[in-house]
């Protein structure tokens, strides 16, 4: 058994020592070029007021940084009233973005459920800063 995996152990060091460069570039993965951060938001606008089970739409801005930064998603956090909401991008930096056009603004959709006062904190990249509050009040339409 031992002469087996001896000889097992031979066949795989030969295999990947006749391997070129080339064959082994294909193997690296290209998402080490790709990094996604949080985003600092820089202004919302968006409606103040909204119906119950209407989608409202924010506009959400951020400073462009370049490196062919671009929108990635969008998270939240709903507890009680308050929804927080942080902006990722990602970014390639193996692309090249000379002379492209970058947009640095996102729709951001919400739907209220219920009637009432509904605050949306959209946060900056560091925890430390003041969030933007917009604050949104959702009534029920008349029958």
């Amino acid at each position: 058994m031992n002469k087996l995996l001896s000889v097992l152990a031979v066949f795989l060091m030969l295999f990947a020592a006749s391997c070129t460069k080339s064959e082994m570039a294909d193997i690296v993965n290209p998402d080490n070029f790709i990094s996604v951060k949080q985003a600092a938001i820089a202004s919302v606008n968006g409606p103040t007021t909204a119906n119950v089970n209407q989608e409202v739409t924010f506009n959400i801005a951020w400073p462009y940084n370049g490196d062919c930064e671009k929108f990635s998603s969008f998270k939240t956090d709903t507890l009680s009233d308050t929804t927080n909401i942080k902006l990722f991008t990602v970014t390639n930096r193996l692309e090249d973005c000379t002379g492209k056009e970058i947009k640095r603004s996102k729709v951001f959709k919400f739907k209220p459920t219920r009637s009432g006062t509904y605050y949306l904190k959209f946060f900056g990249a560091d925890g430390l800063a003041t969030p933007i509050v917009d604050t949104l009040t959702v009534i029920k339409p008349a029958k």
